[in-house]
């Protein structure tokens, strides 16, 4: 029985050898006939290219949703009316790495200032910080020593958004091995840039993240910035980079991989969120109204779905 069991085991080895070496002389096959034809070679299948429709997918000039933007919490921002002001703090008890991510911030985000918590309850911050014109707050949240989440809510009509918070990177791990330029003009206003946000609520998530910048940053023509602030939605991860201009004098040496005279360089922080939940109102726990909120039992299972 043994010899009949090492037979029959050999025997399924040689035939899958048999199908890999066929798969690989069709595929040169097809190669070498697309080398002569000239014919492009297949588009690989991403999940993004695979996703499952969307209802609620708009265009980027829709009338309906330009009217209702015209109404928002956020048209005296983007009408430029009033400007943003940021106050970012921390949750109670934070340890020293989380108060230094604050910190980091405040570099991305222009007109915000880092205030230390100092054990004092948010029902008593919010107030103050409306009295004083701050238009939103910005809460780093951790657990166990290690951030977790960020809390994002705007002043005083709300909304209050929920991100998840993962693969932090700060700024000082950037300038190793680049010396005294790797740091930034703090004064001046970055560009913001955002990307693939398609559906109704990754235009809401969209309009959210805008109205922590001002008007010059949104310009779709820039404005002398030398940095620029990415938020990019990919599969409902929205990425966060932070890159400087680097103008390339005229005179100087081409490099291999240089395609223009402006060069971009990665200064930080860096970070990736996703959305948990978006409250109507400013941030409250216990009789906050949610606009949206991500519950995996009701959500699609589908891996090729995706809310943004």
């Amino acid at each position: 029985m043994r010899d009949i069991k090492e037979t029959t085991k050999h025997h399924e080895r040689h035939v899958k050898q048999l199908v890999r070496v066929k798969k690989g002389k069709d595929q040169r096959k097809r190669r070498l006939e697309r080398k002569k034809t000239g014919l492009p070679g297949g588009i690989p299948q991403t999940l993004e290219t695979l996703r499952v429709p969307d209802e609620t997918t708009f265009e980027k000039e829709d009338v309906d949703i330009a009217t209702e933007e015209d109404a928002d919490e956020f048209s005296r921002i983007y009408s430029g009316e009033i400007e943003p002001k940021i106050l970012i703090t921390y949750s109670d008890r934070a340890c020293a790495k989380t108060m230094g991510f604050c910190k980091e911030l405040t570099r991305i985000f222009p007109n915000s200032t880092f205030i230390p918590r100092y054990h004092k309850a948010l029902k008593k911050v919010i107030p103050k910080a409306i009295e004083k014109g701050y238009t939103a707050f910005i809460i780093v949240n951790e657990d166990a020593k290690k951030i977790n989440s960020i809390v994002l809510s705007f002043m005083p009509q709300g909304p209050t958004l929920t991100f998840r918070i993962s693969n932090i990177k700060c700024s000082r791990q950037f300038r190793k091995n680049k010396g005294k330029d790797a740091y930034l003009e703090e004064d001046v206003t970055p560009q913001l840039l955002t990307t693939r946000f398609s559906t109704r609520l990754g235009r809401r998530v969209d309009r959210c993240l805008g109205a922590l910048f001002p008007s010059d940053s949104r310009r779709q023509v820039p404005l002398g910035h030398n940095r620029v602030v990415l938020f990019h939605n990919q599969r409902d991860f929205i990425f966060c980079r932070h890159y400087r201009y680097i103008h390339r004098d005229g005179d100087g040496p081409v490099k291999q991989n240089d395609r223009g005279a402006v060069l971009t360089d990665e200064v930080g922080p860096r970070f990736t969120l996703k959305l948990k939940s978006i409250q109507r109102d400013t941030f409250d726990t216990k009789f906050g109204q949610f606009e949206w909120l991500r519950k995996r039992q009701d959500m699609n299972t589908s891996r090729r779905s995706f809310v943004l």
